[in-house]
């Protein structure tokens, strides 16, 4: 969702800005210049300039919030934590330069819009990687499918918490007029994901950055 109205009051607004500033810059200090990112840098910024464009095409709902695809876990998967963190940031600020969302609420964005989805996705890569085998199937249909529509389906009660909590909207408008098409949101986001994760793994499997060949088929 982009923040295309003042919901949040403005200390919270300039609280959320400064934590996100801090963030930024700590995941900025922890990048490393290796050949592996230099290499990957371009594509990185395409799948950013890609992702600006699917956050254009949104949905402006009766109660004037708006829906679009996250991309969070295609980032993640194909980025590590890290740099997905920073493709999502920078999308947030295009967004912003676009006239799409306000900068005002641009903290608040990278929040709810960056740093959970794609620490939530990561999180659920790793904790797959951890309780199931090392599987192809797994790694498509659980991380890339199930987990896409979950950590869409996350954001959205996130975001659902954060308007009832300043008034922006009353809980009963938003589970009627916004949650349920985050639910249906999911489904497209887990599409996606996988559709796109399962071409890269295929035809480009260096691109992604989660992906090793002879962890996930060698030997299957």
């Amino acid at each position: 969702m982009d923040f295309t109205n003042i919901y949040f009051p403005a200390w919270f607004s300039w609280t959320t800005n400064s934590c996100s500033l801090l963030m930024v810059l700590f995941v900025l200090g922890r990048l490393y210049p290796t050949r592996q990112l230099q290499a990957r840098f371009n594509q990185w910024l395409w799948c950013v300039f890609l992702l600006s464009i699917i956050w254009f095409i949104r949905v402006t709902l009766d109660s004037g919030l708006n829906m679009h695809l996250s991309g969070a876990m295609l980032m993640a998967l194909m980025f590590g934590w890290r740099m997905g963190f920073l493709g999502l940031c920078l999308v947030n600020v295009l967004v912003c330069l676009s006239g799409h969302a306000l900068f005002i609420n641009l903290g608040t964005a990278i929040l709810i819009n960056a740093l959970l989805p794609v620490t939530l996705s990561y999180f659920i890569f790793l904790l797959l990687e951890a309780k199931l085998p090392r599987h192809f199937f797994i790694y498509i249909f659980g991380t890339a499918f199930f987990g896409s529509w979950l950590m869409s389906i996350t954001t959205g009660i996130v975001i659902s918490l954060c308007l009832t909590v300043f008034d922006a909207f009353a809980w009963p408008l938003l589970i009627k007029e916004y949650l349920p098409y985050h639910f249906l949101l999911g489904f497209a986001e887990a599409f996606q994901t996988a559709a796109l994760i399962t071409l890269f793994v295929v035809y480009q499997p260096a691109w992604v950055y989660t992906f090793r060949d002879q962890r996930y088929l060698h030997g299957k």
